[in-house]
């Protein structure tokens, strides 16, 4: 059974302050347990900055302070110290965007990038990346032409190639990791294409790489289930933080 994980999931990374460890080893020691395409490695490379950006721009808004002044308050020892806080914390938020913005410049120094690399480093010494051809391409145009799913954004053919690759590919039955509604939407149909395309079953779609771990037969820790829980709860202050601000704009 093999594992197919969609590039947002690694994405999600990002989006948390919880650390990524126990599950980027449990993948890289499981290596021939998971489909990795030559496009989720471009989707990721290609997506970093822009989720780091967005990231860097939470921080900023939600790390203000601003500034306040009291003429009355002025010649109080507490408030002076208060003053002095202040103008340490705004030094330490400039030291703290300037960091993210080397991370953007140098991924070397950006750990969810390493861990992704590693990953994809190995799969490529165990010969497990598999690519995109002219004849995929082809399949995948015609695919969101005719408008079955998994379908992309109309500018792209993202979601497309990869499923045309995993019908060329894969042999055995599969498990879905993902969040799009891509795939929530129109699972029962991906099923179907599937079994009648290679004779094997999609047997789940979740949004959780534990359960997939678990599913496909591999030990899991509960370090690993921690940092997924951390990923998955930070992932709804997330997105309640971008719609509040959608509103408020």
């Amino acid at each position: 059974m093999k594992i197919l994980i969609d590039t947002n999931i690694f994405l999600d990374f990002y989006r948390s302050n919880g650390a990524s460890i126990h599950i980027f080893s449990t993948l890289i020691e499981n290596i021939d347990k998971f489909i990795l395409t030559d496009q989720i490695i471009q989707e990721f490379e290609r997506s970093r900055e822009g989720v780091i950006k967005s990231v860097q721009e939470r921080f900023q808004i939600e790390s203000k302070l601003d500034n306040f002044s009291s003429s009355y308050l002025q010649n109080l020892p507490e408030f002076k110290k208060l003053i002095e806080i202040q103008r340490e914390y705004s030094a330490q938020q400039k030291i703290v965007s300037s960091s993210i913005s080397e991370i953007l410049k140098n991924s070397a120094k950006d750990p969810i990038a390493n861990y992704f690399k590693e990953f994809v480093n190995e799969s490529l010494k165990e010969d497990k990346v598999y690519f995109t051809t002219d004849e995929i391409i082809s399949k995948a145009v015609k695919r969101k032409n005719i408008g079955n799913p998994p379908t992309s954004n109309k500018f792209s053919l993202g979601d497309e190639i990869n499923w045309e690759i995993i019908l060329a590919n894969i042999q055995e039955d599969i498990i879905l990791v993902g969040r799009d509604n891509t795939y929530v939407n129109n699972f029962t149909f991906l099923q179907k294409d599937f079994h009648k395309q290679t004779g094997y079953n999609v047997v789940d779609l979740t949004e959780r790489i534990s359960v997939a771990l678990e599913k496909a037969g591999i030990e899991i820790t509960e370090a690993l289930i921690k940092e997924e829980d951390k990923v998955i709860e930070d992932l709804k202050h997330y997105d309640e933080f971008w719609k509040f601000k959608a509103q408020v704009e």
